[in-house]
């Protein structure tokens, strides 16, 4: 790992303290097998570089400073239940990110330099505010897991079958009018959630479909 300069981690604890983001703690909560998780920021240097996993669940944030790009150790980042709408674009630093959960934002956009972080297998970006995609989404050829519903997205990039290790897309309550292309392109998606949709389905959307059924993929629409 590269060193990082002193001052970058002095404004990644500046921005914690004026956010009012508390030392790492221990958060028991009986739902986990570990009996909880740890949420928070270490206030030590160490620390905060070797982290892997960072949860900012809930603290009502309105921005996500670049400066926590430079922790590329980081393997999961939680950012569920704050107010971000967007993310910075030094996000393609985190090259190690294997799960990206960011429900419950104001998400209005997200920046094409997500298409980088190629280890990506979750992405979570239901409740939001989106109305599309970037291109480079498709980028993300590891990704397993795309959760999209409760957002204003009426249609996908046309690549979307370039994921072509995705197993489960959520798609409800949107603005989708019509099915999005090549879904039945996606070989091994086993979980496809259309709810809440105005769909009209076209004789070749049936197909598509019917396609997907026939490769066992669990439909809701």
């Amino acid at each position: 790992m590269q060193p990082i300069d002193d001052s970058i981690v002095k404004k990644i604890w500046d921005w914690a303290d004026a956010n009012q983001v508390p030392d790492l703690t221990w958060i028991e909560h009986d739902s986990y097998l570990a009996g909880g998780y740890y949420k928070g920021l270490p206030r030590d240097k160490e620390s905060l570089l070797d982290l892997t996993t960072l949860n900012f669940l809930g603290y009502q944030l309105t921005e996500l400073p670049p400066e926590i790009c430079f922790l590329t150790q980081l393997e999961k980042l939680y950012l569920s239940g704050n107010k971000l709408t967007t993310l910075p674009v030094e996000i393609a630093q985190l090259k190690s990110l294997k799960e990206l959960y960011i429900p419950g934002n104001h998400l209005e956009s997200i920046p094409k330099e997500i298409g980088a972080l190629q280890d990506l297998e979750i992405l979570v970006l239901q409740e939001n505010r989106l109305t599309s995609l970037p291109d480079e989404i498709t980028a993300l050829t590891k990704l397993r897991i795309l959760e999209l519903g409760g957002n204003q997205l009426s249609e996908l990039p046309d690549r979307i079958n370039d994921l072509h290790h995705l197993n489960k897309l959520t798609l409800w309550k949107n603005s989708f009018t019509k099915l999005p292309k090549n879904l039945d392109k996606l070989s091994k998606l086993q979980e496809l959630d259309l709810y809440y949709n105005k769909l009209e389905l076209a004789e070749d959307d049936l197909k598509a479909l019917e396609a997907l059924l026939q490769a066992d993929c669990d439909i809701g629409i």
